[in-house]
Formats: C-alpha cells, structure tokens, sequence
C-alpha cells in the first residue's frame, strides 16, 4: 500500500479471472501522454505546489526579520514573541475556515484569495509600527497562511487519496525552497547588529520612524572613578527590511494571479479532481475512538510544529543574541543553511517516499531529530559555532519529511485525511505554534538563552513518545478490533488488449 509505486499509479487489480491478461501498470511518462485525467490531477498538484512555495516565503520571513520587527515596534524579546502567538492565532482561524469552505467553493477561487491575502498582508507589515497594529497585523498574515496550508494539503488528499505520496513531499518541498529563499533576499535589508557599551549602566531607546529610517536615541550614564557623566548620543539607525517584505508579497501576489488565470480558463465539464479513484473500503470506528484517534493525532503535529516553527522562527534570534561574536548577517546565514538543508530533506524525501512506506519515514526521521537536537544543545552548551551550523543542519534535515509523511501515513494506516480531518491538525498544529514562542520568549528573556535548547530537545523527546504511542495503538489494538483500514488500491484493471480473434475469443468466454 504505502510506499510501492509511483504517485497516482493505480495497482493491477489481483483476480483469478483475469490474471492471464494482467499486465504491468503504465509507467507515469506513459500515463501523462495517454491519460488525461491523471495528466490533469499533476498539473493540479503542480499548481498547489506553487501556493506551498507562497507559505514557504511568507513563513521563512518571520525568523529573519524578527530583531527588525523589534526595532519598528520597540519591542524586548519576550514582548514581541507575542508576534508569534498572534500569528499563530490566526493561522489556527484561517485553518477552521479553510476546513469549512473545502469543497464548497471553488478551489481555484480560495487559492486566490489566500495567496493574495497573505502577499497584501506581507507588504502591510513592516509599516506597523505600533504594537498592537503589528500583533493584528501578524493575526491576519498567517490567517492567510493558515488558509493556503489547509488547502494545499486537503486538496490533494482529495484528488489523490492513499495514492501521490511523491507528489504530496514534492509540495512540501517547495515551501522549504521558499524558507532558503526567503533570509537571502531579506538579509540585504536588516539593520546592523546593535553594539552594547559594556561601561553603559544604562540604556533608554526611544524610537522615531520616518518613512525607512529609524533615528535611535541612546541616553546613557556613564560612570567614572571620579565623577558621574550624563552623555547623550544620536546614531542613526536604519532597516529597510520593508524592501523584503515587498519582495515576499509580490511573489505571493503572482501566485494567485496564475489561479485567476485558471478560474477564467478552466471548462465547466468535470473538474479533474472529482475523477480520482476510491478506495476499496474504509473501516467504521465508534464516533468515541475516532475522536480520541484525531485528538492524539492532532497532539502530535502540534508537538512537531512546536519544533518545526519555533526552531526555524527563533534559531537567528538564538545565535545572535547568545553569542557577541555572531552578527545578524551571519545569523542569517546560518538560517538559511538550516532551511537549505530543511529543503534537501524534502527534495531527497520525494524519492525515498516512493520506496519506503510513510511510517518507516516516521519512525526513522523521528530518532534522526533526537540526535540532531542533543547534538545542538551541546554544541550551543559549548559555544562551538561551526557544530552548532552542522546540527541546525541536520535538525532541517530530520524535521524534512516528518510533516508531509505524516499525513500519508494517516490515510495509509489511521483514517481518511478529509478537509475537516486536515483543519483539525493543522488547528492543532496553531495551538503549538501560539504556545511555544510565549514559554521560549519568556524563558530566553529572564532566564537564559539556553532554554531555547533545552525546551526543544524536551519537545522531540515527547514527540516520539507521542508517534510510538500512536502506532502501537492503532496496530495492537485498533487493527485487532476493526480490522486495518482499506488497502487504497485502485478498481482500475488494466488488461492487455486481445493480439488476436483467438484471444478476445478466450475473454469473452471469462466474461
């Protein structure tokens, strides 16, 4: 079932009647010449592929331009980490709508929407300066994201079923390329590293934002062995990180267009998404176990987000607030290494999806984390740069394919991944990305950077708990019980055509 074949590839049926006219699947080059309803469930896949490159940029940005939103709102850390919780918020929201809408609305009109939303609101964010603003203004972003994320993924459960693992890692794949993308373009933009004076008692900052730049007034009291100095200092001090920004939204913005283009052109004939064929059967469970089935599931994507998003959006405010001798460029840097190697592991996953079933990717993924993450926390312990840069690498790399494999292995082994089914896990996956960022902002502020680490490796601890709990369950009990759910194979036969009259003879006796 999970993992043999390529994606969409329906199985040859297994029957006795025809078992001498059974002959092997066309390959996918052969299906997309001949098949035009596979070739079309591509292209659609191809195009939600574009929106998951839109999530990719838009998300990518919130890490690197971090410090930057600081400095327009004026902001310590564990204030603004209140950015993240809000923006968590809303993309819990744009889930639940999303979920809602699915196929009662056009999809290609939804894609719109929130493509466009999410590049207008991307624009819009580095010109809100006031506190508040910028907390509606994050709400609203990832409102848009929270849509695009939905989507994307219960579309393609919906044209693909069980079937399309490949294709299904190729776009998450390409919201990874747009998280490297994404600190190349805005660090060109961020405002230079802030030197502290070590003789400096005291600092007030007051900020006063004309159009790009920001003017910082620095009163300090500086002291001496004979006599107290009261000195003030004007620096200017300027980010232009809202040029990044309009760089993100116009590319999200281009996106939509391309589904504007598509609702316009598009025949009112059957949409291809509605020709995917159906699994044989799907197991009946008590409504009690279903539920206790998604809410467990559900925990364990907002335990992976938990990683996943707080990892990616606070690792260059880590580095650089930790260590005196990283500036933000090279944090930066090192982020874009992380989402360098985060978008290998998707690319390397479409392959590996294809030979390997969704729960061995898991399982192996998984145990890949621990060690990535351990090996961070010492190495951040010790302040050794260059193995910190390495192990970010590898936390990329096992963090890669565990979202997207999950989902396969759901509808492979746990139950039917629906747009509802899909809104509860990515509402899951908001309330993990609304908590973390308060308890890390908090704990990074008044206690230590350090727990940034330690909170992180604690959560991949949990998260492998969760996932063994989960399997053990469904196959030890659940499977025993009401029997495994349906394999997903496909009804369609596909039989040799008859070379000669003795032949289609012979048939038509079977029949």
């Amino acid at each position: 079932m999970d993992g043999q074949g390529d994606p969409g590839l329906a199985p040859t049926a297994n029957t006795n009647n025809v078992h001498h006219n059974k002959v092997k699947p066309p390959s996918v080059l052969e299906k997309l010449k001949s098949d035009k309803a596979y070739r079309g469930r591509v292209i659609q896949s191809l195009r939600l592929a574009l929106s998951s490159l839109t999530l990719g940029v838009v998300f990518g940005q919130q890490g690197p331009a971090f410090l930057d939103l600081q400095i327009i709102t004026n902001t310590d850390v564990e204030t603004a980490s209140a950015f993240f919780t809000s923006a968590s918020c809303g993309y819990m929201v744009g889930s639940f709508i999303s979920g809602f809408v699915h196929t009662k609305i056009n999809n290609n009109v939804l894609m719109t929407i929130v493509n466009a939303g999410a590049g207008a609101a991307s624009i819009i964010t580095p010109h809100c300066s006031p506190y508040y603003l910028m907390i509606i203004i994050r709400f609203t972003t990832n409102m848009f994201c929270g849509g695009i994320d939905t989507l994307v993924n219960a579309e393609h459960m919906h044209i693909w079923g069980s079937e399309g693992r490949s294709l299904l890692q190729l776009i998450h794949f390409t919201f990874a390329f747009g998280g490297v993308l994404t600190p190349l373009f805005t660090e060109p933009f961020l405002a230079p590293k802030e030197i502290k004076n070590s003789n400096t008692e005291a600092q007030i900052f007051e900020f006063n934002m004309t159009s790009s730049e920001l003017t910082l007034n620095i009163t300090s009291n500086l002291t001496s062995n004979t006599s107290n100095n009261n000195t003030t200092v004007l620096l200017p001090r300027t980010t232009n990180v809202h040029y990044a920004f309009l760089i993100g939204g116009v590319i999200s913005i281009l996106i939509s267009l391309h589904y504007v283009v598509t609702i316009f052109c598009e025949k009112k004939s059957k949409s291809s998404s509605d020709t995917h064929t159906q699994s044989v059967h799907d197991r009946k469970l008590p409504r009690p176990l279903y539920v206790f089935l998604i809410l467990v599931l559900c925990f364990f994507y907002l335990v992976y987000c938990c990683v996943e998003d707080t990892f990616a959006s606070f690792l260059m405010t880590f580095v650089v607030t930790e260590y005196d001798s990283v500036s933000k460029s090279e944090g930066a840097y090192i982020t874009t290494f992380y989402w360098g190697s985060f978008a290998v592991g998707r690319f390397l996953s479409i392959f590996v999806s294809k030979y390997i079933t969704a729960m061995k990717v898991v399982f192996i993924y998984t145990l890949f984390m621990i060690v990535a993450f351990a090996g961070f926390t010492i190495s951040a312990t010790f302040g050794h740069i260059g193995l910190l840069t390495t192990f970010s690498c590898m936390a990329g790399l096992s963090l890669s394919a565990v979202f997207a494999a999950g989902f396969s292995w759901t509808e492979a082994e746990l139950l039917k991944v629906t747009g509802w089914v899909s809104s509860f896990i990515l509402i899951g996956s908001s309330i993990g990305m609304m908590i973390n960022p308060l308890i890390i902002g908090y704990l990074m502020e008044n206690v230590s950077n350090m727990w940034f680490c330690y909170i992180l490796l604690a959560e991949t601890l949990l998260l492998c708990c969760v996932f063994y709990f989960l399997l053990l369950f469904n196959r030890c009990y659940i499977n025993k019980c009401y029997g495994t759910i349906g394999e997903g194979r496909s009804l369609e036969i596909y039989v040799e055509p008859p070379k000669n009259e003795t032949e289609l003879n012979l048939m038509g006796n079977v029949d």
